[in-house]
């Protein structure tokens, strides 16, 4: 039971590592994790987002066998959180130290709208690790 415990408080601090990123923190992302005895799918990462739009809490939880399938879900979000940080910073940094304004001159109000769509796709092309089952929660 020990043992059970310490791998779920790892795997949780894995989760929390990716919701301190600033990737999670700007896009009001944070995940957690739920182990239920006995499931078919006992293995749970409850991701909760932010809408923009709505202003609403959007959660979802994604289901798993095996532990080895959510630690990889999970090194899967940290991975996209570091390359959208490195996205970030190379196309945030302003040219000659000019205020407000993009590396690639777009203005930095305009980022997202500019770059939402490929940001959002590297999300999906790295989060690629399926769940066996995905639940919307209200």
């Amino acid at each position: 039971m020990v043992t059970g415990l310490r791998t779920l408080a790892g795997i949780q601090l894995l989760a929390l590592e990716f919701s301190r990123t600033s990737t999670a923190i700007e896009l009001d992302i944070a995940l957690w994790v739920a182990f239920v005895p006995g499931a078919a799918y006992p293995w749970r990462l409850v991701e909760t987002k932010r809408s923009r739009t709505a202003r609403l809490r959007q959660k979802q939880m994604l289901c798993f066998a095996l532990l080895e399938e959510i630690q990889r879900a999970i090194e899967d979000r940290l991975a996209w959180a570091t390359a959208d940080e490195q996205f970030r910073a190379k196309h945030m940094t302003t040219p000659g130290g000019f205020p407000s304004v993009t590396g690639d001159w777009v203005p930095s109000r305009d980022f997202d709208l500019v770059f939402g769509s490929t940001r959002r796709l590297l999300r999906e092309q790295m989060c690629a690790t399926p769940s066996a089952q995905t639940v919307v929660l209200r």
